[in-house]
């Protein structure tokens, strides 16, 4: 499986050459194209996990229950697959290591990589990343998504690096990590900064440019409130 990340950063897709047999399992609403000789399917999760399994991924790791799988036939294909926000894309290449993913981030695999949910504790529910995360483990690319572009951070043994939680896209599950406030209780309130995940290294943090929830929160206080009337101007500050 070869593949190609075009458009980045901010309109990133992912050109995923297989060759004949070879299966990409993707998000459904990924797909973007494919050509003649790739054959897809639309299931529930990956085909070898069961259903109640299925369901597990999809309601506690805020992950879609039907997945589309994709599958060379005759010869090789090419399959394009993007995310549905503008952003980045990266592929991890896992070799029998293990990646906890943010809700959302997740946009395809190699049919070598399998996906569950992990109970990550309240240092995840209270960083905003959900007391359950995605968990890929295996071998072969993980396609991963982003608001934003996304950069990844390398952290030597010991080293500690600091992350609001609205930037955190996957990090190697090796890692241990906690979520605190950012300095004392006025800083906590009025510096717009929130929550901090904190990871300790060895390991790799993936982070995005953009915070989506901060541009959701934006983008809501600009509407007019109902109460207005259907007449009402809308600003737009021409700092978006």
């Amino acid at each position: 499986m070869e593949y190609e990340l075009e458009n980045r950063p901010s309109y990133a897709v992912a050109s995923v050459e297989l060759s004949s047999g070879e299966e990409l399992t993707a998000e459904a609403g990924a797909m973007v194209s494919h050509t003649e000789t790739i054959r897809m399917e639309t299931g529930i999760g990956d085909s070898d996990e069961g259903f109640l399994e299925s369901v597990k991924d999809s309601v506690l790791g805020d992950e879609s229950l039907f997945r589309n799988r994709f599958t060379a036939e005759g010869g090789d294909g090419i399959v394009q697959i993007a995310a549905t926000t503008p952003g980045d894309m990266t592929a991890r290449e896992l070799d029998g290591d293990e990646v906890y993913v943010q809700s959302g981030a997740y946009e395809a695999a190699g049919s070598g990589v399998e996906l569950d949910t992990d109970v990550g504790g309240l240092d995840t529910l209270f960083g905003g990343e959900g007391l359950f995360l995605l968990k890929a483990a295996g071998t072969g690319p993980l396609f991963l998504s982003a608001f934003g572009g996304i950069q990844e951070r390398e952290v030597d043994a010991g080293e500690v690096f600091t992350v609001d939680s609205g930037h955190v896209v996957a990090w190697d599950a090796s890692m241990e990590y906690n979520t605190e406030r950012v300095g004392g209780m006025k800083e906590t309130l009025f510096s717009d900064e929130g929550l901090v995940m904190r990871f300790t290294g060895p390991g790799t943090v993936l982070l995005q440019t953009r915070n989506y929830g901060e541009f959701v929160s934006d983008l809501a206080s600009r509407l007019p409130s109902g109460n207005s009337g259907g007449g009402a101007d809308v600003e737009v500050g021409g700092d978006i």
